[in-house]
């Protein structure tokens, strides 16, 4: 910045009624001196400390000297009593410190490494705490190797998006909020030393940069850093050297990620911005101005080193798993889940690689040679079980406290369910779909905590085969395993109330969505499934292999007839469950053990009405158009996606075979686009009443195509 410019904005600044929040860079040698004390009071290398303290306004209050030498001032650095992680509490410039992707609130929005078939873009790299030179672990976290950047930005525009999603559960935007009142409560901070790998030019490159990842107030650090222009990937990737008060001398890339550079020169650039109404970040600095500098505390140091990647979570654990605001209930479930499994490992219960399996963070490592995806998934889900409903009754007790549930004696149908739900969610990680936990409410006795009840849970080809002879085998089975596996194919869905409350939500839980009309048609319980598969138990376990099948060959479970023989071309979906396992009614006794004697057979069932007729109507057309149509749409753009790869892989350019094949493909999608302008037509005048299809264009090609075939 010229001489010019600071002598401007100084004029500037005493023509205000207020003085400027932004204190800009600071002078002098502080920083480097405060980096050192930081270091030296906490173990941490020079480069992490480094990167701390340009965030840190006015560092020379936070310093003391002894015997010649600077020293973090007593009460700077405070232990939390709970957790006995060691927090450095400072005031920083408002844009420190980033929204993490291993939030509790979001973390269903990445892929588990346990699941069948992953996507790496959004798979969460492992956490691992960091270590010196020597191996010994140091309160800060890293990556278990270096992250492609393109992955890296890929699982950071998730998490971008999940919590833009989960935003809309608290009723109002806290980015205005927090430009219009500030920021009221503090964050806390953990250091994460991200490892990036890249390629300059074409020598590949491993970068490190330093990260503030939110641990409480993922959300406030998000809106803070929005208000002052910058986005997650800034600080990752690099802030825009447009946007930097940088000294003129000196040749600089377009965008620097070093927070020793750029943190300085971004407080000055908003200093100077707050006052000139000219400069291009003026309307930022006007909109951050509220939180130029805000207090936050950043982790750096814990009572249990080799534990930090584990234990730095569990302040986050706790306000998620005990919301004020409508957080999504898998996420809470699940967030329960791994807090049971954390206290297990803390215990040597678990060792750490069975903890970060069974919580979906990692992989399996006890995976046996040649084992099939739904054997090594069902080993998966009885661990959870066996985590969540322990013999031992040590672990009993730790599970009962770690939930904060009463005695055993005074559990309830409400402690049960609520473990369910956690198992459920947890489990649902290793799965192609996540369901609603909701899904395994009811399928355990109200008192099953209190009796301290067990369940035997054999392997899964073990319990089908025993099912056949063993009701309680089968009824177990489909308890921990059977219902999720129908819910990942979607076959059945948690029963979600009444079809009021269905429509419009229930409980104020996102997962807790209107179903379209041709669901509500059918409102059915997990519990009656059950109950109608144990019915016809040869039918039941023949499904259950079936879909084991489809799941280990990744296709659509097929239906299976009368004799369970599975019946080729057919998919096995929610109506065929439903009208092949129908509901049955359990008829009640009276208090004197006699049955009634009113007419228990089956009712007929009348002709539809006209009226009934248009309602089914219209659901198929809605379920046509909403679903069916975009569904196709969607298949025949990956198939081109698909087609255009192949060509590559082959070392050719994406062409069709001939001329006649292009123009079969041109023709039916001239004719479909025809099809669907006629349609929104249609759809327009449909409101006033009014309505006509004209004739198919797209029914006319396949009827030509068809002549052509024969």
């Amino acid at each position: 910045m010229s001489v010019t410019s600071i002598t401007e904005t100084t004029v500037r600044d005493d023509s205000l009624d207020t003085p400027n929040p932004y204190p800009g860079a600071e002078k002098g040698n502080w920083t480097k001196t405060f980096s050192d004390a930081l270091a030296e009071a906490t173990g941490l290398p020079l480069e992490i400390t480094d990167g701390i303290a340009p965030y840190v306004v006015r560092p020379k209050d936070l310093l003391t000297r002894v015997g010649g030498t600077y020293r973090v001032r007593p009460g700077v650095i405070t232990t939390d009593p709970a957790t006995g992680l060691q927090i450095l509490n400072v005031t920083v410039h408002g844009f420190a410190g980033t929204p993490g992707e291993y939030n509790e609130r979001i973390r269903g929005a990445f892929h588990s490494p346990t699941r069948p078939d992953p996507d790496l873009t959004r798979m969460l790299p492992r956490l691992v705490t960091g270590t010196d030179t020597n191996g010994i672990p140091l309160p800060y976290l890293a990556t278990d190797g270096p992250v492609p950047a393109n992955t890296l930005s890929s699982l950071i525009s998730v998490m971008e998006n999940a919590l833009n999603d989960a935003d809309g559960s608290r009723g109002y935007k806290l980015r205005d909020d927090i430009q219009t009142y500030g920021q009221n409560e503090g964050t806390l901070h953990a250091i994460l030393l991200r490892t990036v790998a890249e390629t300059h030019g074409s020598e590949p490159k491993v970068r490190r940069v330093l990260d503030l990842t939110a641990i409480k107030g993922a959300n406030r650090s998000r809106a803070r850093i929005v208000l002052f222009g910058l986005a997650a990937k800034d600080i990752v990737f690099g802030v825009d050297r447009a946007k930097l008060a940088l000294p003129e001398t000196g040749d600089y890339p377009a965008r620097i990620a070093d927070p020793a550079v750029w943190v300085p020169a971004f407080a000055d650039s908003m200093r100077a911005a707050y006052t000139d109404e000219r400069h291009p970040l003026h309307n930022d600095a006007l909109n951050a101005q509220k939180v130029a500098t805000v207090p936050i505390g950043i982790i750096v140091g814990t009572a249990h080193p080799d534990e930090f990647h584990n234990v730095v979570f569990d302040p986050n654990r706790a306000d998620h798993r005990r919301p004020p605001l409508g957080y999504s209930l898998a996420e809470k479930a699940a967030s329960d889940m791994r807090a049971v499994l954390r206290d297990a490992k803390a215990n040597g219960w678990l060792t750490e690689s069975e903890r970060a399996w069974l919580a979906g963070e990692g992989v399996d490592t006890l995976a046996h040679k040649g084992e099939d995806t739904v054997t090594a998934r069902d080993r998966r889900d009885r661990a959870l079980f066996n985590a969540l409903f322990p013999d031992d009754p040590d672990r009993a007790k730790a599970v009962t406290r770690v939930l904060g549930e009463p005695k055993r004696s005074y559990t309830s149908k409400e402690h049960v369910a609520h473990r369910l739900r956690m198992v459920s969610a947890a489990a649902a990680a290793g799965y192609r779909y996540r369901w609603n936990p909701r899904v395994l409410d009811g399928l355990l006795s109200s008192t099953f905590i209190k009796t301290s009840d067990r369940l035997a849970l054999p392997g899964w080809s073990e319990a089908l085969d025993k099912s056949l002879t063993d009701s309680k085998v089968m009824e177990e089975f489909l308890t921990t395993r059977g219902i999720h596996w129908l819910a990942e194919f979607k076959i059945i869905d948690a029963d979600r109330g009444s079809i009021g409350a269905q429509a419009g939500g229930h409980d104020n839980d996102p997962d807790d969505q209107a179903e379209t009309s041709a669901d509500r048609k059918i409102r059915r319980s997990t519990i009656s499934a059950r109950r109608a598969m144990m019915a016809k138990p040869r039918r039941a376990v023949e499904l259950m292999r079936e879909l084991a099948r489809a799941t280990n060959e990744a296709r659509s479970p097929r239906t299976v007839d009368e004799d369970g023989a599975p019946v080729d071309g057919t998919v096995a979906d929610k109506r065929w469950f439903d009208d092949q396992f129908p509901k049955t009614v359990k008829r009640r006794t009276s208090a004197k053990g006699r049955d009634s004697e009113t007419d228990s057979s089956n009712p007929g069932k009348p002709d539809p009405t006209p009226q009934e007729l248009l309602t089914e109507a219209r659901i198929a057309f809605y379920s046509e158009a909403t679903h069916h149509t975009p569904t196709a749409t969607v298949d025949l753009l990956n198939a081109a996606r698909h087609l255009i790869d192949a060509a590559q892989d082959a070392g050719q350019g994406a062409t069709l075979a001939d001329d006649e094949e292009r123009g079969a493909i041109l023709q039916a999608l001239i004719s479909t686009q025809n099809d669907i302008q006629n349609l929104l037509g249609t759809v327009a005048t449909m409101q006033f009443g009014r309505g006509q299809v004209q004739e198919s264009q797209a029914e006319k090609f396949l009827t030509e195509a068809g002549g052509d075939d024969e």
